[in-house]
């Protein structure tokens, strides 16, 4: 997911598990089961970092996320674009 720090990842979708990871290697033919929390509903892309087969050969996606708008992620004054 661009943007998104995993809460966990269990390599090559095994029982070894890491925490807070940002990127992950899935190799070819093999899988990585991640886990995270999305914090507001929306249209979230996942790529592979090989550009070219993002681009190209269409390994990427979108995961959908429903619920309510959590207008504090967004609109909160304390963020950096608060007064």
């Amino acid at each position: 997911m661009i943007g998104e720090v995993f809460d966990n990842v269990y390599t090559e979708a095994g029982s070894r598990l890491t925490h807070n990871v940002q990127t992950t290697l899935v190799p070819p033919g093999g899988a990585t089961i991640v886990e995270f929390r999305a914090e507001a509903p929306g249209e979230f892309s996942f790529v592979d970092h090989a550009i070219f087969r993002a681009t190209q050969k269409g390994a990427l996606g979108t995961l959908r996320v429903a619920g309510e708008k959590v207008a504090a992620i967004f609109e909160g004054a304390d963020g950096p674009m608060g007064h």
